[in-house]
């Protein structure tokens, strides 16, 4: 469906950006448009590192969270027990910590975990760290945690890859939150595919999902809940001066994008 609307020409030396048959954008072109692979564990920890402590930080002690924090929050209860798998920077499983949470980060790239470490300390509360493959067996006793969750893992792997890895997680939680980028979303369709053209997308192959309901069934879960969330940080995605941008921030603002329209950055399924 979103290839019907969204389509590209190639030029020479530029791509021209076409959305329901209306030119918008043109994109200078990069040689290396099409040679996106999976980040080494070394790349991760070029993004997520010490060197964003002061950012990550102010960003908890000032609650200027992330959307897919502010949305687990509100998923998972004070007190329970998490396992945050893929870190990032770590600010939701910090934020879970300060409400009491038993938490816990697991990531392949310990620069990644020294950030968060380095955060917590700095914050006064406790997580814990485990360095480790994600597609291995863990360190964990069955169903040791309340609340399994990821926000942006899955859509690195193939589906195959992706069925494997919930299917490995499961006999360690019992609930599954599993956050992705929602293909359904036109500004972070369009925005990315903007990047990748000129060169500036830094996070690799990154395939978003329409739904995560067969993989998680696939993979032995009962479906709780699918849902998007985030249709104001799509935007983010374009440049301000994006004609779409402005478009859609209008439709936003007013009402006409609502929210069964599916058009939040992320992919939120929870599974039990």
């Amino acid at each position: 469906m979103f290839e019907k609307i969204f389509k590209i020409e190639n030029t020479k030396n530029l791509f021209q950006i076409n959305i329901f048959g209306i030119k918008i954008k043109k994109v200078k072109k990069n040689k290396n448009y099409n040679n996106y692979d999976k980040l080494t564990s070394r790349e991760w920890g070029n993004l997520y590192n010490i060197n964003m402590v002061n950012s990550l930080v102010n960003s908890v002690a000032t609650q200027k969270y992330s959307v897919w924090t502010k949305e687990l929050l509100t998923l998972i209860p004070n007190g329970s027990k998490t396992l945050e798998i893929g870190s990032g920077s770590g600010q939701s499983s910090l934020c879970l910590a300060m409400r009491g949470c038993d938490a816990t980060i697991l990531d392949f790239e310990q620069e990644c975990l020294n950030l968060s470490k380095l955060a917590a300390e700095r914050l006064n509360v406790n997580i814990n760290t485990v360095c480790c493959d994600a597609s291995n067996e863990l360190p964990f006793k069955e169903k040791e945690f309340d609340y399994i969750f990821h926000c942006g893992l899955l859509e690195h792997f193939s589906e195959e890859e992706q069925i494997k890895l919930l299917k490995n997680w499961k006999k360690y939680c019992k609930t599954m939150i599993s956050l992705v980028p929602n293909a359904s979303s036109l500004a972070y369709r369009v925005g990315k595919r903007i990047m990748e053209l000129n060169g500036t997308w830094v996070y690799g192959v990154e395939n978003p999902l329409l739904t995560q309901i067969y993989i998680f069934q696939e993979s032995g879960y009962k479906i709780v809940n699918e849902y998007s969330i985030g249709e104001e940080d799509s935007l983010n995605f374009l440049d301000k001066k994006d004609k779409l941008r402005i478009i859609l921030e209008e439709y936003i603002k007013d009402g006409r994008i609502q929210k069964e329209f599916n058009q939040g950055y992320l992919l939120v399924t929870i599974g039990v």
